[in-house]
């Protein structure tokens, strides 16, 4: 995707200097992109997918050098093409030899993608170029639509279909130039820190250097006065303390960004229904625990990714283009829109080629990442960069695969107008032990006790095959098979599976709705104080509905109703027994209301707002109730009908943006059920009628975070009386663009470390995130 951005450039400026010969030489010319060299058929071919386009070219000269034969423009050089900007500060182009330069402060930009760097040098004949001192922004979702010129509007024309001088031209921002870091103590220290590459990514023809720009001496010669270090100098700041920095960025959000789980130890789980693209908290009906008391039950579905990172920053030593890919010496990516970056990607004597899904493959001799600066971390040598799961994983599955195995997921797949994706898995532990005790022997039924036994060679490999396609211009088809064996023997027991086909309809009276179709092979519930409640099949459909009421005063209400008809065959309540194919049918309703007591103010600095945070944080105090009916019916003529109130209150204190203490979040809630007729199996029992929950989460240093979440049994009549039945603690450390935790759940035997990487959307060029020491500063602090 660079190539082709850095491509488009500058076929870009040879559209614009192609026709300046066959102009008359003014600040401004309208041109129709033309060559007069019928010889130079590549260069000509090339140009001709611009020929029907109107372009305007504007500089303080323009002339022909016939002694070198090539055209020349220069001064402010600006063109435009078709939605696309590029401004240099001198342009030439070399009839005979096809090669194109543009020197000083060369910008480029397209909707969402913008490229600058000190000179561009790109011949035309072989397809070949090179940028110096690179700095970027790409938007890897709007990256196809953004440098595809064939199908984007011009700009506005006169009566003759030219293009209209006298519209506005838009202005591109000037050069972003580098912070300027004056060292402290040794050069060694200075140089020591992870931020290494800041004596070799220099600040680019445009900027200040007080070390000069000896590496531009040809270009310096033919350039105006003053533009070897135009505009404003950068700050300059200590290496052990940061100070204000243009930003240059504003309406920073926050968007899903990439979420990793590596789970030491559990009780596996596998829900019907669930996918890794769901949002946590996603409502659905818990007979048990009310919706409003999940103790972030999605994170804890085991090894799950979700989300990707689409929008980047990028320096570049230097990138050398060919047809095939671009390689560059070093290169360093962030996710940060803020600067100085929290987390750096570099790599060192890299390539990035373009897959032929879109996706781009960043391969390099060596990567890390760099957390703050300071923390230096190994990194695989491919990297997907818009891809939303790693590639290799070192997962761990005590009860279905003897402990730790490897896992390596492909590249997708396109299949039947889908993408499939397989992920093959290697069992460490059982390679190991040379035994199995995830099985019942032989050919018995799944809910037979497993035994230890001897594994065969299809024991020491596994699969995860995923499938998602869309089903109409709503729809989404989607399926899972997780085989933690491939011997014939073990398959039928203790392999998982589940489809889903979702779909909004439109139904009198009700409006749109969501209707699902589902089929699930062997899956666990959590239920309450009952733990791990197995159903071995089920398939159904449902019809559900979540509408939110317009706003009385400041309460927010929000209702949402499910019906559904399963077919299920699962565990009786307290027994081993199954059910065998059962008929249910189900309807459940939520109303929920909160009422806003205060809200304080976000900061309106986002330097300090997300410091530590991807979102600003605004305090406040809230109260939230909701009320719940379930009924369920069964073919043998049982069921189960309960009714729930309950209660929620929430306070959120401070802004998460000091060094101590300046983050609490508290909730404290309870609810009481009344029940008229209980289930008799497991999964669906309403079991803990009276509830207490409390969480809370406090910064306590800097990034330091600690989170606890605890769910008590208040039933007096229950057995489970004052036990807890449900608990998460975890401690985290939480930065803007990332976070590490580790968390621990007792009653589920639950713990792991989650890595998360956030993703963001903002406006504007950003400034360059790897600051720069100047040789000569390096001396001085000898």
């Amino acid at each position: 995707m660079l190539a082709d951005c850095f491509r488009v450039a500058c076929l870009l400026v040879l559209a614009g200097v192609g026709g300046v010969g066959y102009s008359p030489a003014s600040s401004t010319e309208i041109l129709t992109p033309i060559h007069g060299n019928p010889a130079r058929e590549s260069a000509k071919d090339a140009s001709t997918a611009w020929n029907d386009l109107n372009l305007t070219i504007r500089a303080d000269r323009q002339s022909v050098d016939l002694q070198q034969n090539r055209l020349v423009a220069e001064g402010n050089v600006r063109l435009h093409l078709a939605g696309g900007h590029l401004a240099a500060e001198r342009v030439t182009y070399g009839r005979g030899t096809g090669l194109l330069t543009a020197t000083g402060a060369v910008r480029f930009r397209r909707g969402s993608q913008y490229i600058q760097a000190g000179s561009l040098r790109y011949n035309l004949e072989n397809r070949e170029g090179e940028l110096r001192d690179v700095y970027g922004v790409i938007n890897l979702d709007h990256h196809t639509a953004d440098l595809d010129f064939r199908v984007s509007p011009v700009r506005p024309t006169s009566r003759t279909k030219a293009v209209d001088p006298d519209e506005p031209w838009v202005e591109l921002p000037p050069m972003a130039c580098p912070v300027l870091l004056r060292p402290l103590g040794t050069p060694a220290r200075a140089v020591g820190r992870a931020t290494q590459g800041r004596q070799s990514l220099v600040p680019p023809l445009g900027c200040p250097n007080p070390d000069g720009h000896a590496r531009y001496h040809q270009d310096l010669d033919s350039l105006p006065a003053g533009v070897s270090g135009s505009g404003p100098a950068p700050p300059e700041l200590d290496s052990q303390r940061s100070g204000p920095v243009d930003q240059r960025v504003y309406g920073i959000t926050s968007r899903t960004g990439l979420q990793r789980e590596y789970h030491l130890d559990f009780q596996d789980r596998y829900r019907s229904g669930e996918t890794e693209n769901e949002e946590e908290g996603e409502d659905r009906e818990d007979p048990v625990i009310p919706a409003a008391f999940g103790i972030l039950e999605r994170s804890l579905e085991p090894d799950q990714t979700r989300g990707g990172i689409s929008h980047w920053r990028f320096q570049a030593e230097a990138v050398f283009l060919t047809p095939e890919a671009w390689t560059s010496p070093l290169v360093v990516l962030t996710n940060d829109p803020l600067t100085p970056a929290q987390l750096i990607l570099e790599g060192r004597d890299s390539q990035v080629r373009e897959q032929s899904d879109g996706s781009l493959i960043l391969t390099s001799a060596t990567n890390r990442g760099l957390l703050d600066g300071r923390l230096s971390v190994p990194l695989p040598r491919r990297i997907a960069l818009d891809s939303s799961r790693p590639s290799w994983a070192l997962l761990s599955d005590r009860n279905r695969r003897d402990g730790v195995y490897i896992e390596r997921t492909l590249a997708p797949h396109s299949v039947l107008g889908g993408e499939l994706i397989l992920s093959p898995q290697l069992m460490l532990g059982r390679a190991l032990s040379g035994t199995t005790d995830a099985y019942p022997p032989g050919h018995s039924s799944p809910e037979a006790e497993p035994v230890r036994q001897v594994i065969s060679v299809g024991d020491l490999f596994g699969l995860d095959v995923r499938y998602r396609r869309p089903v109409g211009p709503q729809g989404q088809l989607r399926l899972r098979a997780d085989f933690s064996t491939l011997s014939p023997h073990h398959v039928p027991n203790r392999t998982r599976a589940e489809a889903n086909l979702s779909h909004p309809l439109t139904l009198p009276l009700l409006g749109e709705t969501k209707a699902t179709l589902s089929a699930a092979y062997h899956f666990s519930v959590w239920n309450g104080s009952l733990g791990e409640q197995d159903v071995y099949t089920a398939f159904g459909g449902f019809l559900e509905k979540d509408y939110q009421f317009p706003q009385l005063g400041s309460v927010r209400n929000r209702l949402l109703w499910r019906l559904g008809l399963q077919n299920i065959n699962t565990t009786v309540f307290d027994t081993k027994d199954l059910s065998g194919n059962t008929w249910r049918a189900s309807g459940y309703v939520r109303l929920t209301s909160t009422l806003p007591i205060w809200q304080g103010e976000i900061l309106e600095d986002s330097t300090q707002a997300l410091r530590y945070v991807p979102r600003p944080i605004r305090p406040e105090v809230s109260l939230t109730t909701f009320s719940i009916a379930h009924s369920s019916s069964y073919d043998d003529h049982s069921g189960q009908r309960y009714y729930t109130l309950g209660i929620l209150s929430d306070v959120a204190m401070g802004h998460f943006s000091r060094p101590y203490l300046d983050y609490t979040k508290l909730s404290i809630g309870g609810s009481v059920s009344a029940v008229e007729q209980i289930s008799r199996f497991g999964f669906d029992r309403a079991i803990d009628l009276g509830l207490l929950h409390i969480s809370w989460t406090q910064q306590l240093v800097g990034p330091l975070l600690l989170s606890t979440s605890m769910s008590y049994n208040v039933d007096g009549r229950s057995e489970k009386y004052g036990h807890r039945i449900d608990s998460l603690f975890e401690i985290k450390w939480q930065r803007r663009a990332y976070n590490v935790g580790i968390f621990h759940s007792p009653e589920r035997g639950l713990t792991g470390l989650r890595i998360r990487i956030n993703g963001f959307d903002w406006r504007g060029t950003g400034t360059p995130f790897i600051p720069y020491t100047p040789s000569s500063w390096l001396h001085d602090n000898r």
